[in-house]
């Protein structure tokens, strides 16, 4: 997410970083760096850090963090923060909250990540229970200042990702490299990549538009044209290089993940597919961040080779942070009510939904003529790869009595979700979310109802009817955590008379 400060703070650069970024494609890197070195060298005097003293967190709040859900088919838990201090806008947090928030973390017992955690999860192997990613953008000295003695208190870890060609810029907002050299130093941080010159807006058209660097086709004034493919290639390549060649000149390892200015990742189809490559071909994952609610990566986001985070912001109390991080923490799929944790399941809008459950039935009614999908547990299945979901679907009279009932597993992976819907004396299966694909369909003997089973591997979604495989659907991804998602129930009533839809025994294991 972009701080409104920040953006107050590009504007006022204007020209000299549009100089700067056309420099990019004419100037040799080396002068880039030696220039990057000077700005640098002007303000290498070292903030004196800062302690903050804070209490013990509430024993019923640490208690309740301490007892969320676990499971080895999850995601990581990331939080953004950008800087640490007291300038009252949106995206600065307090020391003394940000104290209470590592406080929290630490008497609730959970650990902290570093990159190297991320990159081993990228690769397939599991995040430890209880863990969480502390992150910060931007490269704010508030850094250095308040969050670096905080997070010694109780050796926890957190990551950085800097903007180079702002460091030691704007004294004394950002960090100088002689502290990031520090930070480096200590242990507890990693260092990681947020463009050089790229956190800023672009002219986007001959009307004033501007827009973020990274995702915008840049308006040429002098040309009166938008730049080509090739240029924005060009552009946005030079500046995500000499971002990392700038850790390299002073020092410091080369980063392997890169942060989003203002979480931009996409735009038109083209200058999308461009910046994937782009970032997907220099760093191990791009991470984005989204404020003012429970967000978590799913196998949508890792198909990009994107993370997402939940932006910290000077609201979030201690019993937010709590709420949020318990709400996004993973369910194992054996340890799933979805019957008798009706307060789980989502609308296809993901808002909450009150749902109807009488003697071990989920009840379904759209009404007339309409349509009816909820979500279980979004946030807490999104990593879901191995897994079971069976259910009886019905109610049904005859074969056009209108109802027709659904249940979908891999929800969240648009490219390999499978869905089964069940009608009167007959199935259809379809892959896809956004251009679903039928990959099976047949009669059924007439019967009220009909026994589901459908097993989902990494390698494939296997569909039973009442004991009769019917559909096997190759699911496999060469990327770990690319398919992946939990599950969702649909009906429809076509008529007035049409019997209301009906799943029970929906278990999951």
């Amino acid at each position: 997410m972009g701080n409104p400060m920040r953006r107050v703070r590009a504007a006022l650069w204007g020209l000299p970083f549009i100089v700067a970024v056309a420099a990019y494609l004419v100037l040799p890197g080396a002068l880039q760096w030696r220039h990057a070195a000077a700005l640098a060298a002007a303000h290498l005097n070292i903030v004196e850090q800062v302690q903050t003293e804070v209490a013990a967190s509430d024993p019923v709040l640490a208690a309740r963090l301490a007892a969320a859900s676990t499971s080895s088919q999850a995601p990581p838990i990331a939080l953004t923060y950008h800087d640490i201090g007291y300038h009252g806008d949106k995206y600065t947090v307090t020391p003394e909250a940000f104290a209470a928030h590592m406080q929290l973390i630490h008497d609730a017992g959970w650990t902290t990540l570093t990159s190297a955690q991320i990159r081993d999860w990228l690769r397939g192997t599991p995040l430890p229970p209880h863990s969480v990613m502390i992150t910060f953008d931007d490269g704010a000295r508030g850094v250095w200042k308040y969050a670096d003695p905080i997070l010694a208190r109780h050796n926890q870890h957190a990551t950085a990702f800097v903007i180079t060609g702002f460091v030691g810029t704007h004294a004394p907002y950002y960090m100088t490299w002689d502290e990031l050299t520090r930070l480096h130093a200590s242990g507890r941080w990693d260092l990681e990549a947020h463009t050089h010159l790229g956190h800023v807006q672009v002219p986007a058209s001959a009307e004033g538009e501007n827009r973020p660097f990274l995702t915008t086709l840049q308006y040429l004034p002098e040309q009166r044209r938008v730049e080509t493919s090739q240029e924005y290639r060009a552009r946005v390549e030079a500046d995500l290089k000499e971002c990392k060649n700038q850790f390299v000149v002073h020092g410091l390892p080369e980063p392997t993940l890169f942060a989003f200015p203002f979480s931009a990742h996409q735009d038109d189809a083209e200058s999308t597919e461009i910046l994937q490559d782009l970032v997907t071909s220099n760093y191990a994952a791009g991470m984005l961040d989204q404020a003012d609610a429970v967000t978590v990566t799913t196998s949508d986001h890792q198909s990009q080779g994107n993370i997402a985070r939940m932006d910290m912001t000077y609201d979030v109390t201690p019993e937010i942070l709590a709420d949020r991080m318990i709400a996004a923490s993973p369910l194992e799929p054996a340890a799933a009510q979805p019957l008798s944790d009706t307060g789980e399941w989502m609308t296809s809008e993901r808002q909450p939904a009150s749902v109807n459950v009488v003697d071990g039935k989920l009840i379904l009614d759209p009404g007339a003529g309409r349509d009816l999908s909820l979500q279980y547990a979004r946030y807490r299945s999104s990593m879901w790869d191995t897994y079971t979901v069976s259910a009886d679907i019905g109610t049904f009279t005859h074969s056009a009595d209108g109802t027709t009932t659904g249940l979908t597993v891999l929800v969240g992976d648009s490219r390999h979700e499978v869905q089964l819907s069940v009608s009167s004396q007959a199935y259809h299966i379809s892959q896809g979310y956004r251009s679903p694909v039928v990959v099976a369909a047949g009669p059924l003997p007439p019967a009220p109802s009909y026994h589901a089973v459908i097993a989902v591997t990494p390698e494939q979604v296997v569909v039973t009817i009442d004991d009769q495989t019917v559909a096997t659907v190759p699911v496999r991804s060469e990327k770990p955590h690319a398919t992946a998602g939990g599950i969702s129930v649909s009906a429809h009533r076509k008529y007035a008379d049409s019997p209301v839809p009906v799943i029970a025994n929906l278990e999951i294991g």
